[in-house]
């Protein structure tokens, strides 16, 4: 059985700089991050999801070779 790991309540205030429930929607809305509401009005956003996003670029960046013929124009 596959179990899934949510933010918890600190790592979602700090990921978006808000305490209130309906903020911290309103900022997972605006930056396209996928969750569900729980009944008591908190959002669940899976690790997974964050870590991917978050991860994407660095894994990109580590692709690509330096341009040095560049510095020495």
């Amino acid at each position: 059985m596959t179990r899934f790991a949510f933010l918890t309540h600190s790592e979602l205030s700090e990921m978006t700089g808000y305490k209130a429930r309906s903020k911290q929607v309103g900022w997972l809305v605006e930056n396209g991050y996928h969750f569900d509401v729980r009944s008591d009005g908190r959002p669940n956003v899976l690790v997974e999801q964050v870590h991917e996003r978050q991860c994407k670029g660095a894994s990109q960046g580590a692709k690509t070779k330096p341009n040095f013929a560049a510095l020495e124009s």
